[in-house]
């Protein structure tokens, strides 16, 4: 087998086409996404392709993070949910794999993070997990899997009162009725001043989690990007002309994935969020979409499990792989020392402070 190819996802006319075609891509597999990230957070991309008879049979997206805060590292694929290698065969995603070891080895990296094992094709399932997922190839290479996070998917149809029966009654169903007549309205946000209401709103949700914000360029770069496939939308709730709460969710390949969100705290009582997420959840039905993801969870969040779980999801385990053996920043569990004081501290700031502090800090975390 040649060794793989090493190029640049955006420079290729190539690469998106297999992304698409391969039953187990995601929205992170994309050149788009990989550009996006790789260009904010000041990455360098290391992605690769493997080819039979000039056609690609498998490909792996990675950038390296290079940090004196953090450390050097390599990862499939910084702020992504998951980012495996896309392959033929186990063979190919061994020799993808294999390829991303090599370097990380030269480039004297810390650790090669992979999100996710490698997906192969196979039988169609109706959702964004179709294809087999070769657990066993990081494993056989010695990485060290963390099972931290999960992921919750709702299977979609064109019947949207099916798919919302499937909810819990009284803690959604009852929920979004309550918050409509408590006169929450939703609308999808089409212009600067909406994705400004987004993040200051998004801003606000992170420093009471005591996580830094991500730069408004992200967003700004995120809907000036994916306008098509991938289609980034925005959704705003509001209540007597006030916007309490926001949604970004970004569409690609039948999977509409709830991304970013942002609440008025203050507003908690009108239940905002709720109708937000089905009005998505609508129109990704009413798209074509098979799948709704409502994104990754750590797993000792108990909380948002609980809530992602009243939607009529299915549970998906997202296990990331190290090597070599260790614990890398994107798996630290909430009820650590080091991310206790971490939160703990921007909690305390005020929110002009944590905005320029995460802007300046967002891509030692990747």
């Amino acid at each position: 087998m040649p060794d793989p190819e090493h190029i640049v996802p955006w420079d290729s006319d190539e690469w998106d086409g297999y992304v698409a075609g391969h039953p187990a891509s995601t929205l992170y597999h994309t050149s788009q996404w990989c550009r996006i990230v790789a260009e904010i957070g000041g990455y360098i991309p290391h992605c690769w392709v493997t080819r039979e008879n000039g056609r690609i049979t498998g490909l792996l997206p990675a950038l390296e993070v290079r940090s004196r805060l953090t450390g050097n590292r390599l990862v499939s694929l910084p702020f992504s949910d998951v980012c495996y290698p896309l392959a033929n065969d186990a063979a190919t995603a061994q020799s993808l794999v294999r390829a991303a070891l090599n370097l990380r080895n030269d480039r004297r990296l810390a650790f090669f993070e992979l999100r996710g094992a490698p997906a192969l094709p196979g039988v169609e399932d109706g959702s964004h997990e179709t294809g087999l997922h070769e657990e066993s190839v990081p494993e056989r290479m010695d990485f060290q899997a963390k099972r931290h996070f999960y992921g919750y998917v709702v299977p979609l149809s064109t019947d949207t009162e099916s798919v919302r029966m499937t909810f819990r009654k009284k803690s959604i169903r009852q929920t979004i009725s309550k918050s409509l007549k408590l006169g929450v309205t939703i609308r999808r946000g089409d212009d600067a001043h909406d994705l400004k209401t987004f993040y200051h709103l998004y801003a606000l949700n992170r420093k009471r989690h005591g996580i830094p914000p991500q730069p408004y360029r992200l967003f700004t770069t995120i809907f000036a990007t994916l306008r098509d496939e991938p289609e980034a939308r925005l959704y705003i709730a509001e209540h007597e002309g006030q916007s309490i709460a926001a949604l970004v969710v970004i569409r690609y390949n039948g999977v509409a994935c709830a991304k970013y969100e942002g609440v008025n705290e203050n507003c908690r009582h009108l239940l905002p969020v709720n109708p937000m997420i089905w009005q998505s959840i609508q129109d990704a039905c009413v798209a074509g979409d098979h799948t709704y993801d409502f994104g990754r969870t750590a797993g000792d969040n108990r909380g948002l499990n609980e809530f992602k779980n009243r939607w009529g999801t299915r549970r998906i385990e997202l296990p990331y792989f190290f090597y070599p053996a260790g614990e890398g920043l994107s798996v630290v569990k909430s009820n650590s020392l080091k991310y206790r004081l971490f939160t703990a501290a921007f909690q305390r700031m005020p929110l002009g402070l944590s905005i320029r502090v995460g802007e300046r800090i967002f891509r030692h975390f990747g």
